[in-house]
């Protein structure tokens, strides 16, 4: 599987926006996104509970740019 020439930009924008965390938590991606609804947050990406990796949301986020 190759890598989505988005990927590495969401990274670093993600990184920047939660200051070099690595696992965010709904709110978070709530902010960065502006999505505001939980239940669609949810359904959009594959958090693990209710926390996701950055490297993962950035991947999920590739995915929609193709």
């Amino acid at each position: 599987m190759s890598e989505s020439r988005y990927y590495r930009d969401n990274l670093a924008d993600i990184l920047e926006f939660t200051e070099g965390r690595h696992l965010l938590s709904l709110e978070d991606v709530r902010r960065f996104t502006g999505i505001k609804k939980y239940s669609t947050l949810k359904n959009r990406f594959p958090f693990n509970g209710s926390k996701i990796s950055a490297a993962t949301l950035a991947r999920s986020l590739s995915e929609v740019s193709k």
